[in-house]
C-alpha cells in the first residue's frame, strides 16, 4: 500500500491551521466493516425442541392440541384459562448503528367472547421498550405473519403472555427470523 502525504488547510475553532494529511485513508474499509457487522439472519422453527430461545416450562412443544406454522414444534404461550404468565426470550446481539427486524408467525385463539376488552395479552419487548402487543381481541383462524423493527443495541427480546383468571387465550409462535442489516 503506497502512502504519501499532502498538505491541507484546515479551519479549527476559528484558527487557520496548516496540517499534513494522509491521502490514502480507507473509508471503504470502514464501510465494509460496518456492512459485515450489520448483516446476518437467524431462523428458529423450534424443531426437535431445540431453540436459541429460552422459554418457560412447556412453552416449546410439539403438542397436537395447537398446530405449528411449519414442522412439528412451536412455542405455545398461555392457554390455561387461569391466571398465568409464560415467557419466550432471547439475547440477540444487535450492534449499534445496525437495523434489525424480527419476523414471525403468530396464531391467537381464545375462549373469550368480548369484542372490547383485552383480558389476555402477548407483549414483545426489547429490553424495557415495548415493541408490540396483541390480545384476545386479535384472535384469528390460522397464523398471521408479523414483522417488528428492533432497536440497535438491543440485548434482550422477550415475548410475555399473560392470562387472567378465566377463559383461555393461546398465543402460538413459530418460524421466528431475526434479520440484521445496515
Amino acid at each position: 500500500m503506497a502512502r504519501y502525504w499532502r498538505r491541507g488547510v484546515v479551519l479549527v475553532a476559528g484558527l487557520l491551521c496548516w496540517l499534513p494529511a494522509v491521502a490514502d485513508a480507507q473509508p471503504a474499509t470502514a464501510a465494509r466493516t460496518a456492512t459485515t457487522l450489520c448483516s446476518g439472519q437467524s431462523t428458529d422453527g423450534f424443531e426437535g425442541g431445540v431453540s436459541s430461545w429460552t422459554a418457560s416450562a412447556g412453552v416449546i412443544t410439539n403438542s397436537t392440541a395447537e398446530q405449528p406454522h411449519s414442522g412439528s414444534w412451536y412455542a405455545w404461550l398461555d392457554g390455561y384459562g387461569t391466571t398465568h404468565t409464560d415467557t419466550l426470550s432471547r439475547a440477540p446481539s444487535i450492534p449499534a448503528g445496525c437495523h434489525a427486524t424480527i419476523t414471525f408467525w403468530l396464531h391467537i385463539d381464545t375462549a373469550e367472547t368480548t369484542t372490547t376488552t383485552a383480558y389476555d395479552k402477548l407483549t414483545l419487548k426489547a429490553g424495557t421498550t415495548t415493541l408490540a402487543t396483541w390480545s384476545n381481541l386479535n384472535h384469528i383462524v390460522g397464523y398471521a405473519q408479523h414483522t417488528v423493527t428492533v432497536p440497535a443495541g438491543t440485548t434482550s427480546l422477550v415475548f410475555t403472555g399473560t392470562e387472567d383468571s378465566s377463559l383461555q387465550t393461546s398465543f402460538t409462535i413459530d418460524d421466528i427470523t431475526t434479520t440484521i442489516s445496515s
